[in-house]
């Protein structure tokens, strides 16, 4: 059998209140977890309510299959990264005739 998802535990990570993207990339807020059906409950942007089995697949997906709407796992967040320039406004302020210019 060909998995799906990752082997990630949603049911485990997911909590009302906390929001997660869906492979669309749609906010996906969760808003119950029943843990003995192993769904979870939550609200999609532009869709309306919504539910995920334990494993983040779309509870009504045609046949189960992978698609838009299954729950992505929560990402890490990556540190920020500094940028090599500067910024518009402290090139402008810096009294250079246009700056922005590539002559």
């Amino acid at each position: 059998m060909l998995r799906v998802m990752s082997d990630v535990d949603f049911l485990a990570i997911c909590r009302p209140g906390l929001v997660l993207k869906t492979r669309d990339r749609r906010a996906a807020s969760i808003v119950s977890v029943d843990a003995g059906a192993g769904i979870i409950h939550g609200e999609v942007q532009m869709m309306g309510a919504c539910a995920w089995r334990a494993d983040g697949r779309y509870r009504d997906a045609p046949a189960g299959a992978a698609g838009p709407w299954d729950l992505m796992p929560p990402s890490r967040e990556s540190p920020a990264v500094e940028r090599a320039g500067e910024s518009l406004a402290d090139a402008l302020n810096r009294g250079e005739p246009n700056p922005g210019c590539c002559d």
